[in-house]
């Protein structure tokens, strides 16, 4: 009889941990970063922002991938467009527009999406956005001196190296489970342990 208490209550933590951690498995991108959605300082900037994120959709977790555009309704706006209207900040092939902000547009498909704002000539003024979503991550970057790819390092370097190693980001964090399913399933078999 406790075995069977014992094994309900192991799935009963198990599913917890999975509902729990599928309900928050999303990652919102802020457009811009802090600086939102407006006419940019450059050209480029929105470019230069995109090409420092990774847009994956976690189809086994049911993740949503999630863009957020930050404006005022009645200043800004986006609109999503094809890549031909991208190029010449044109709308004759418009997918959709958003006219209050803040915006969330839900990337549920692989592929290249296109935005860019509809107000004035912010568009040519460089408020406009290409991002590319994948299905899977890519690679981490080789580092040829780093302390895990080489054979027979001493201790004093491992640990060197990983004081060396960068953290994990805000941005990179903002969205994930990784540490919420297994604290739960810790949590879980602690309280199993002390009191079954």
């Amino acid at each position: 009889m406790a075995a069977i208490h014992r094994n309900a209550f192991l799935l009963l933590t198990v599913a917890l941990a999975f509902f729990l951690g599928a309900s928050e498995a999303h990652k919102d991108h802020i457009v811009g970063g802090s600086f939102g959605w407006k006419i940019p300082p450059n050209a480029t900037f929105y470019q230069e922002w995109a090409a420092a994120k990774t847009f994956v959709i976690n189809q086994m977790l049911m993740a949503n991938l999630r863009a957020v555009f930050l404006f005022r309704i009645g200043v800004e706006n986006v609109l999503e467009v094809s890549a031909e209207d991208f190029e010449k900040c044109g709308n004759t092939n418009v997918i959709d527009m958003y006219y209050e902000g803040p915006t969330i547009v839900d990337l549920t498909s692989p592929g290249p999406h296109f935005f860019f704002s509809g107000v004035g000539l912010h568009c040519e003024e460089g408020q406009k956005l290409a991002i590319n979503v994948t299905t899977t991550a890519p690679p981490p970057p080789y580092v040829a001196d780093d302390w895990r790819y080489s054979l027979g390092s001493s201790a004093a370097t491992a640990n060197a190296a990983a004081a060396a190693a960068p953290s994990p980001s805000s941005d990179s964090a903002a969205g994930s489970v990784s540490g919420v399913a297994p604290a739960i399933a810790l949590l879980g078999y602690a309280f199993h342990a002390l009191f079954m």
